[in-house]
């Protein structure tokens, strides 16, 4: 199985929906660490009633970038983290943590976000409002790799969908998440089956 590590910093409805697929056997693997930077997101919260160590991590206690993510890799290690999960994460991970889960067999590191909107055509977390905004009549849902960049690494599963004439931001974003339920437990799962195959291959 699979130790997952998920990163959340609001209201946790991604988290909650990957911690039922691990229940139920759709990914295989388990959720040992939620990291949380805001110490009041509805995540933490998911997290202890799941009964799963949390890491209440506020980057605003820390000195540099680097000493928050120092004490977030002292409990990846401690928890023997293989992925790490970014859902609905407000901070761009910084190269030190991005190096510390490199994965030379992957040649990219153990770390996949979700992103509400196609990134290459918008690249930030209000995906839904600049779908709105610039009158998109199709949007997309996307899972792919973290790198350095913002919203730039490699695509893992992405889904397209209509942009309607009556939407709003909110019935968007509803639509939108529903999809995001949906697709990342899948994302995740064939993660981690991408990484089991290279573990084999190394081994063989």
């Amino acid at each position: 199985m699979t130790r997952l590590a998920v990163f959340a910093s609001g209201k946790g409805s991604n988290l909650a929906r990957i911690l039922a697929a691990c229940q139920q056997g759709t990914i295989a693997g388990s959720v040992v660490l939620v990291v949380c930077n805001e110490p009041g997101a509805g995540a933490v919260g998911i997290a202890r009633m799941a009964g799963i160590p949390v890491l209440i991590a506020d980057h605003r206690d820390y000195p540099s970038r680097v000493a928050h993510e120092r004490a977030i890799v002292h409990a990846l290690d401690e928890h023997q983290v293989i992925l790490v999960v970014l859902a609905g994460y407000m901070r761009l991970l910084s190269p030190f943590l991005l190096g510390y889960l490199y994965d030379p067999r992957m040649k990219q590191s153990r770390v996949i976000s979700i992103h509400p909107t196609d990134p290459a055509l918008y690249q930030g977390p209000a995906g839904y409002a600049w779908a709105i905004a610039t009158g998109q009549t199709a949007t997309a849902v996307t899972v792919q790799y973290v790198d350095e960049g913002m919203d730039t690494g490699r695509i893992i599963l992405q889904e397209a969908f209509a942009v309607l004439l009556e939407d709003t931001v909110e019935t968007l974003k509803a639509r939108g998440q529903a999809i995001e339920h949906r697709l990342f437990p899948r994302a995740i799962q064939h993660v981690v089956d991408r990484m089991g195959s290279r573990l084999s291959c190394a081994a063989s």
